[in-house]
């Protein structure tokens, strides 16, 4: 939820180089660099100030952390402000944390993720599960054929494939 009012930031409160450069994009002059050690015991902020950060409150580290450092910014009378999206730490606390708190992945990581496991499979030897369930149910291999041509092991062929229908012999 955005505020409605707008608010001029002091000073910028980031994690590292990046999440100072998205402060100043946003317009924030002033920014104290957790990296660099500039933590919150070593500076203080006015009555009234805002402090923006980036990401919601995820500049302060884990759910205790932001749960002290938030207590000991408000009792300076001041508010966290996320400046990219307008969130401030009195209003919108809860939403600051869920964001803080959720797993950050950029696009498309997910999906890169899910390519390089499949890829990891097929490269140490086994076939895609396409293929493999065609010569499971194919009766002309041997399980033991099957299992060599496949890389699967007989046990996870069954499981996801179902058993094997067995070869009838016709007698003449």
């Amino acid at each position: 939820m955005k505020s409605a009012r707008v608010t001029k930031i002091a000073r910028g409160y980031a994690r590292d180089e990046s999440d100072s450069k998205r402060l100043k994009a946003a317009g924030v002059n002033t920014i104290y660099r957790a990296d660099k050690g500039e933590t919150l015991d070593r500076f203080k902020m006015r009555a009234g100030e805002f402090l923006g950060v980036v990401d919601g409150l995820r500049v302060f580290g884990g759910k205790r952390d932001i749960g002290q450092a938030i207590k000991l910014i408000h009792s300076w009378g001041c508010v966290v402000i996320d400046a990219e999206t307008g969130l401030q730490s009195r209003h919108d606390g809860v939403e600051m944390m869920r964001q803080a708190l959720a797993p950050k992945l950029r696009p498309g990581v997910a999906e890169e993720m899910q390519a390089l496991s499949v890829k990891s499979r097929i490269d140490d030897g086994r076939l895609t599960e396409r293929k493999a369930k065609m010569i499971w149910h194919n009766l002309g291999y041997t399980v033991a054929e099957a299992m060599e041509l496949t890389g699967w092991p007989q046990s996870t062929m069954y499981f996801k494939f179902g058993p094997r229908r067995k070869r009838l012999k016709l007698e003449r």
